[in-house]
């Protein structure tokens, strides 16, 4: 089983793989790398770390591909060999996209409608440098961006979990939502 985790920064994606690690023993990898490794070997499919909106569909096709081949190294007659791929290139569209691949997965997409500039202050070095003003527009992007996944998830059934209501809560809900598939 592939358990797909997206959602815009600092919603709580990695944190979730690393239960998963912990908790189950299901390993798993960042999209970041998929992102970097496109963006340095080949700069012409427009693939490239930021918050520009055309990300995650510029990289759809990559991690369809990348998870059709994790999905090949896994054993389907046991239930409990998964992989988790996190990151926010990982969309409702994406999910979408390798499911009509017939690849055993499922997903969950975390957001927080309500983010506030001391919830990024929990992780200084994530903004290093940065002034008040970038902090602001940050936790309103992330805010937007949350919004917009809630709606994009709730128009095509898939799994949305608000984290603003507790992080830790919303962590565990997330968990128990995709461990349920097992």
């Amino acid at each position: 089983m592939i358990y797909l985790i997206g959602g815009p920064p600092r919603v709580g994606k990695s944190a979730l793989a690393h239960m998963f690690l912990e908790r189950a023993g299901i390993p798993g990898c960042p999209t970041d790398v998929l992102v970097s490794m496109l963006q340095n070997a080949a700069p012409q499919h427009g693939v490239r770390h930021g918050t520009h909106l055309d990300k995650a569909a510029s990289a759809q096709p990559f991690l369809v591909e990348f998870l059709r081949a994790v999905a090949d190294g896994l054993d389907e007659s046991d239930p409990l060999d998964g992989y988790v791929v996190e990151g926010d290139i990982v969309t409702p569209a994406a999910a979408t996209a390798a499911a009509a691949h017939g690849l055993r997965l499922v997903s969950v997409f975390l957001g927080n409608t309500g983010l506030t500039v001391d919830d990024l202050r929990i992780a200084p070095d994530w903004l290093d440098g940065a002034d008040e003003a970038a902090y602001q527009r940050m936790a309103a992007w992330v805010t937007e961006q949350s919004r917009a996944l809630r709606d994009a998830c709730t128009a095509g059934g898939h799994m949305y979990v608000e984290m603003r209501a507790g992080y830790e809560q919303g962590l565990q809900r997330a968990y128990s939502a995709l461990m349920e598939h097992v």
